[in-house]
Parts: structure tokens; sequence; C-alpha cells
């Protein structure tokens, strides 16, 4: 059996949670728009979020168990014309009932590992309970909405674990890190 073959059988398996946390820790994304609406002639204030998980359409099968398992959301082809870029697949949950119901419960009880997803994780929850909570109807919350949206998407950490090294002329660089 050749690497391609198992790889393939790993992805007709069923899905753990751990494997989830991992698969969406590197490919996954919580996405809030928040945006006013004025095309139907007044200020409409609309706050879309979304849960999803991209791969290349090689990999795609992987997306139809993540639905399976979820018992919910979409799995749509991405087309992709670049030169040397491949077409995905694209698993998306937009609808508030499946999100607040089952993706957000399935993420408080198996945490991600990632700072960065983790944080992005807690302000789209934040978002959904304002949401459901329609506070982002009126003014004060739509701008917290879109400061939290915002801040999903910027990260700066606490501490940087860069290391530190004073180097001298002669000195070897392998040694000196």
């Amino acid at each position: 059996m050749s690497s391609a073959d198992n790889q393939q059988g790993r992805l007709n398996e069923k899905l753990t949670p751990d494997y989830i946390i991992g698969l969406v820790d590197g490919e996954g994304y919580f996405s809030v728009s928040a945006y006013v609406d004025k095309s139907q002639g007044w200020n409409s204030h609309n706050v879309k979020m979304v849960f999803g998980v991209d791969l290349n359409i090689i990999d795609g099968r992987l997306l139809y168990n993540l639905r399976d398992y979820f018992g919910c959301g979409s799995v749509r082809l991405k087309k992709d014309k670049r030169e040397r870029f491949s077409d995905q697949l694209q698993f998306q949950i937009r609808d508030m009932k499946s999100l607040t119901e089952i993706i957000i419960p399935f993420f408080q009880k198996y945490q991600l590992k990632l700072p960065k997803k983790k944080r992005s994780f807690e302000k789209f929850m934040e978002i959904a309970k304002m949401k459901s909570a329609k506070e982002h109807i009126g003014e004060k919350g739509f701008l917290k909405a879109q400061y939290l949206a915002r801040q999903m998407h910027t990260f700066s950490p606490l501490r940087d674990y860069t290391p530190t090294a004073t180097l001298k002329v002669d000195d070897d660089i392998v040694h000196a890190i």
C-alpha cells in the first residue's frame, strides 16, 4: 500500500474531536463581517458569521466527512484561476442555529490549541452571543461587533519567544543560537 493510498484510507475514517481540532487549528477559520447595508434606502446593521475549512480539492473528501460529523454545513467548489494555484473545496457553516447549537459548544468542549485561532474563536463566540441577544441591531452594539470582528484578525503576542543571542565576529552561528 502506498502512502497516498494510506492517506486516502485515513480520510475515509470516522473523524475524532482531536483530529478536528488539529484540522481547524491548521486550515479552519472563524469569520465575521459587520457592515451597514443601505440597499433598501435605510441603514441596516448586518453581522454575518461563518465557520469554515478550505482544503485542496485532492483532500476534499475530508470536508464531506466533517459535514457528516457536524450534521450541518455545505461543501462547495472554490475555483482558482491563478497560475500554479489549485482549486479548493470549501466547507462552511453560516446559519446561526448551527453555529450556536453545534459549532460553538463543540469548540467550548474541545479546546483549540493555537493561541491566535483560540482568540479568534473567543471573539466569534462573543459576537454570536451579541447577535443572539440582538445587541448588534443598535448602534453601540453594532460598533462593538465591528470592533470585535477586527480584533479576530489581529494578534500581538504577549511575549516574543524569538531567541536572542549576541554574536561576535568569530562566532559560529550554530553555537551562538
